[in-house]
């Protein structure tokens, strides 16, 4: 590789680092020294460009001796060491054994002839986070790791440790299982949580001596372990098969396995890379879960506000409590400011629609200039018989005259003032069937007298005639707001009444709801904390990667 992309690498790593210290130290301004922690880890190691091989596996998998065996030395007891961080790394450079605890520092060991005192140690002292041994001659560097972590026994362990162990430094996970515990289901669990997790796995079946092959073909028995884990929709970065204990196995991959880990060293940058990004990413998540468990007990109870039973509101909807909120609010208020408000309004709406009622149109004006012609002194009609045509004439433009104004009326204001009078009280929740009733059988008859009762005598000319259609307009007009104020009156009495009754009824309410709407806003604002801090993480995150 050129200078000039090294240098490149170097650069982008250490920009990366720094944006990782930031969003560390925004988990520990909330709280979070855990994630915290494990940014500036994941930091730090990309300031080293210390590649990180995490090997994990059941009790039974033959892990340590796997790990002492591709060491080429016995560093690692047959039994893991029992610590807290779940974690023994192991690397090149100088012989070294430290333990790091959380209240006694660094303790060191020689890890010739002082291991078996570690392990009593972590034991039988301090809580340990971390066990740290570096040996030369094995086939890592000092910047190559490896890490022992501890034997998985059931499904809730391998989550924990898929959760709280030093997975987040791992740049790939080689899963070792035994023989004859492949299909057991904490083994695709964990290696989901990892490949959803963006880690490379590498499976590795060890002891396959235990393998008998006249019950099942070998061939056939790796095709059942590939389906299996297909089946969960995993698909590993590869397979090995292995035995320790008879070397010279035909199936035997040892060798092939020990040259992907060689390999993989040789890949150290694109690997770090890629798998400080992941981690990142999932300790971003973490540190949301984080932050959601701290408000947990707040979320808690404004949940538990939610539950509280509302008549006909769903409390759970925050759209239907506001909904509810402002209808109640509306009643409220006209419960406790009386009806006149109320009459105001109604009023309002009526003289609204009688002023846009048009009740004559040009066969109106027709039939009207007509009947007033017939009105005027001297109005006669032929020779023979003429005073019995004449008062016929008259008789059929009066008829023409009120069947064509009473057909506006019936159509453009009669239905609508109806359906406005039936309308109004159900705005205000009255419902009243004799009102309804009452509405609906009243009627204003149009009659000879009333057009008769307008007419102004003597005046002429087509002025007089638009004159003369407005004046029967507003007449009739007149009697619809007399007669619906009248209605509107009953609607507000009804007010009256209901409102003495309502009022702490709806002061009640109304104090639920606000309870309610509030518990809606608090978590809506703990909602939106959470996402602003996720968003700003994951940008912090994403600045970091695409630094130049």
């Amino acid at each position: 590789m050129k200078v000039q992309e090294i240098d490149k690498i170097e650069r982008d790593l250490l920009a990366r680092a720094e944006a990782y210290e930031q969003a560390a130290h925004t988990c520990e301004r909330d709280g979070d020294h855990t994630n915290a922690d494990k940014l500036r880890q994941v930091a730090e190691k990309l300031r080293n460009q210390e590649l990180n091989i995490a090997f994990c596996g059941h009790f039974s998998a033959g892990k340590s001796t796997m790990l002492n065996t591709l060491l080429g030395v016995d560093l690692l007891p047959s039994n893991p060491i029992p610590t807290s961080a779940n974690v023994v790394k192991v690397r090149g450079g100088e012989k070294a054994a430290r333990v790091y605890t959380k209240n006694s520092g660094v303790i060191t060991f020689d890890p010739d002839t002082q291991m078996d005192d570690l392990k009593k140690y972590a034991i039988d002292g301090d809580t340990v986070e971390w066990v740290e041994v570096s040996y030369p001659g094995t086939f890592l560097d000092v910047k190559t790791s490896l890490l022992d972590t501890p034997g998985i026994d059931s499904t809730d362990a391998a989550h924990k440790i898929a959760t709280e162990s030093a997975l987040h430094l791992a740049d790939c996970v080689i899963y070792m299982m035994d023989y004859n515990h492949v299909q057991a289901e904490e083994n695709f669990n964990f290696t989901k949580v990892l490949k959803d997790r963006g880690k490379p796995v590498y499976l590795v079946i060890n002891m396959i001596d235990k393998h008998i092959d006249f019950e099942l073909d070998f061939d056939s028995y790796k095709e059942s372990v590939e389906d299996a884990f297909a089946t969960w929709n995993i698909k590993p970065d590869g397979i090995f098969y292995t035995s320790l204990a008879e070397p010279d196995h035909s199936e035997n991959q040892y060798t092939e396995f020990r040259s992907k880990l060689i390999d993989l060293m040789q890949h150290r940058e694109s690997l770090i890379s890629e798998s400080a990004a992941h981690s990142a990413q999932f300790l971003v998540d973490e540190h949301i879960r984080f932050l959601k468990a701290k408000n947990s007990e707040a979320r808690r109870e404004a949940e538990e506000k939610l539950a509280t039973e509302l008549e006909g509101v769903e409390s759970e909807s925050a759209e239907a409590v506001q909904a509810a909120l402002a209808a109640t609010k509306k009643q409220w208020e006209e419960a406790t400011a009386g009806a006149v408000h109320a009459r105001e309004e109604m009023a309002k709406q009526l003289n609204s629609l009688l002023d846009n009622a048009r009740l004559t149109y040009y066969t109106t004006n027709e039939a009207a200039e007509a009947y007033l012609e017939s009105r005027k002194p001297g109005f006669k009609v032929g020779f023979l018989f003429a005073g019995k045509k004449t008062e016929e004439e008259r008789e059929q433009r009066l008829q023409a005259l009120l069947a064509d104004f009473r057909e506006k009326v019936s159509a453009n204001l009669d239905f609508h003032f109806k359906e406005l009078l039936t309308r109004l009280p159900q705005e205000y929740g009255i419902r009243d069937e004799a009102y309804h009733a009452q509405v609906h059988a009243f009627a204003i008859e149009v009659t000879a007298e009333f057009l008769a009762s307008h007419v102004k005598e003597g005046a002429i000319g087509r002025e007089y005639v638009m004159n003369y259609c407005q004046d029967i307009s507003n007449g009739i007009k007149a009697e619809y707001r007399r007669v619906g104020l009248g209605f509107i009156d009953q609607i507000c009495e009804q007010l009256r009444q209901r409102g003495k009754q309502e009022e702490a009824a709806l002061q009640e309410r109304l104090t639920v709801l606000q309870e309610v709407a509030a518990a809606h806003e608090k978590l809506r604002q703990m909602e939106q904390a959470e996402k602003e801090k996720a968003d700003r993480l994951r940008l912090m995150i994403k600045e970091g990667e695409t630094s130049k």
